[in-house]
Parts: C-alpha cells; structure tokens; sequence
C-alpha cells in the first residue's frame, strides 16, 4: 500500500452484546477511490459511523487520517481536518437554493465569509456539474439527482482530502447513474480520494480501484473490483448464488 491515507485497523464496534462491526482493518491509498460492498446489515454504514464519530466512535481499534490517530476526536474536528461524509438521506434544506445551502455550508464548514463563500459555492456548484440555472431554485423543487449533487457538493465545500459516500445512487435511474459515474471520476480526478458505499455494483465495478466487500459486520474479501465480484463467497453473500 503506497501513501495510505486512511488506515483502519482492527475497528469493532459493539451494541451491548451485538457486534456490528468486529475486527475491521483495510488502508486506502490517496488519490484512490475505495469501494465497499455488502448485503443489508452488514455493517457499512456503521463503519463509516465509527470512522467519522458520527454518531458514535469505535467500541475497539485504531483510525487513522494522514498518519493521525483520529478515533476519540469530536466529529467536528475529525472534519475539519479534511475527512468528510454523506448520508444515505438526503438533508437539504428545503425553502433555501442551491447555492445558499453551500454559501451557509462555506461559512460554518470552511470558514469562507460573505463574497468569499458566495465564490466558493459557485466554484462547487460548477465540480458537481450542477445546472447553474436551477441552483436558486428551492431545493424542494429539485430532482433526485440535483439533490444527490447537492449533497456531494456540501462535502466538499470545505475542501476536503478525502470523502465518504454512503449510497449515493440510491433512488437514481440508469441514466443518473452513469451520470454520477463521470462526476465521481472528475472529484476524484481534482485530487480527492473518495470512499464509496454502494448497492448498485455496475457503479462500484466502474469507478473503484479497490473494492472492499463486508458481510455480517466482517471482511469477506478486499481486492481488485473484478477478482472480488468473482470471489463464491461473496456470489453467495452479496448476490445471493454462486453462480
């Protein structure tokens, strides 16, 4: 592994005597776009919530973010240092636009004020290739997709290294998906490294370098996108066959 930039090491996660997450380790190298797999309850999404400390950090293990130790830290210092996330739910706020969702997001996410944030949102906005003539627009009038825009755009606004989908396809046509295929590959091209929850696996199989896939909270299998996919156990797991 070359220039890790998350290493995860041996993270567990524990519910009283329910185990979600048990012994989990993996590194993602920078510049790399890191897919994960799993079937529902597999513990995805709390991996992600152990690894930002929202809303919760790991019961056990280490987390590490450009060689530091971040488990423990608040959520809002673990962002700041440039390691943000999504939700499966969407979460914009429904009478403001586009743009001053961002703006907002600039001032209290990255520290931008006034004409600096009103800047930093457009120049946002344009990465996610969002349609500049709906982007003031309530945000209760947008599709699905420009919601999904939107909330990929909110992560970066603060500039980050490294961010973290979680099922960002969910609710998308086939169209919308291969559009959010290319706009995954230019974020990542621009220089962030992107961590990817994800059911639809033509998306993961497209854009991931790695493809990580978890099953009843442990790893099943790690490698290359292909080989993986190939993997019996995680035809059995995930697909649900072998064959």
């Amino acid at each position: 592994m070359s220039d890790p930039i998350i290493e995860v090491s041996n993270a567990t996660k524990t519910f009283g005597g329910l185990t979600a997450v048990n012994r989990v380790s993996f590194s993602v190298s920078r510049g790399e776009i890191f897919g994960i797999a799993g079937p529902n309850g597999s513990g995805k999404s709390t991996l992600f919530n152990l690894m930002t400390g929202i809303p919760y950090g790991p019961t056990d293990g280490e987390v590490r973010f450009n060689g530091e130790r971040i488990d423990g830290r608040p959520p809002h210092a673990i962002a700041r240092s440039g390691l943000c996330r999504t939700f499966q739910k969407d979460a914009e706020f429904p009478d403001l636009s586009a743009i001053e969702t961002l703006q907002i997001s600039a001032v209290y996410n990255g520290g931008r004020h006034g004409g600096q944030a009103l800047e930093k949102a457009h120049r946002v906005i344009e990465l996610v290739q969002f349609d500049q003539s709906r982007a003031r627009m309530p945000s209760s009038e947008l599709s699905v997709y420009e919601k999904k825009q939107l909330m990929i755009a909110s992560a970066l606004i603060s500039e980050p290294s490294v961010i973290m989908l979680d099922e960002p396809a969910s609710g998308l046509t086939k169209p919308e998906i291969e559009r959010l295929d290319a706009l995954l590959i230019d974020v990542n091209k621009s220089g962030i490294t992107i961590l990817l929850i994800e059911h639809v696996l033509s998306l993961l199989l497209s854009v991931s370098q790695r493809l990580l896939v978890l099953n009843q909270g442990e790893i099943l299998a790690e490698g290359l996108p292909a080989d993986v996919v190939r993997n019996p156990a995680v035809a059995e797991a995930y697909l649900g066959g072998r064959d």
